[in-house]
């Protein structure tokens, strides 16, 4: 419970903030309520992490919130027998048609490496956390 006080009187983050926690593994949401004992966060693939508070005062964690625009990387795979050029097209553009995708001259898409069954691509987009 002290790690839960401490949370809410430092108010290092709040509601709705946008946040990065490095515990057992990487969770990044939104956060969706701070009580006592512990905080909820919304992830980006909507599930719902209960974090206890005293997890979060014990690890990194970063903030977005404050952020105008955040670099994201994005990897995407595919077979061995596809168009490079045409994947990285089709990938480029499908990222540009999403409207979170900010600053859409700029999205990079590279091939990144040959793996054991797949050609693994990496997508660099910015997208506005308040958005």
């Amino acid at each position: 419970m002290v790690a839960g006080i401490m949370i809410l009187y430092t108010k290092e983050f709040k509601l709705g903030d946008i946040i990065e926690v490095q515990a057992d593994q990487v969770y990044w949401g939104k956060i969706e309520e701070i009580t006592i004992r512990y905080t909820i966060i919304r992830t980006i693939d909507l599930r719902q992490v209960v974090l206890p508070n005293m997890t979060l005062i014990s690890v990194p964690i970063k903030t977005y919130s404050s952020e105008t625009l955040i670099k994201m990387m994005i990897p995407f795979w595919a077979h061995y027998d596809s168009d490079a050029n045409l994947v990285l097209q089709l990938i480029k553009d499908t990222v540009n048609s999403c409207e979170f995708v900010k600053d859409k001259e700029n999205t990079k898409v590279f091939l990144n490496d040959y793996l054991d069954s797949s050609i693994e691509f990496k997508a660099f987009i910015s997208f506005d956390p308040n958005g």
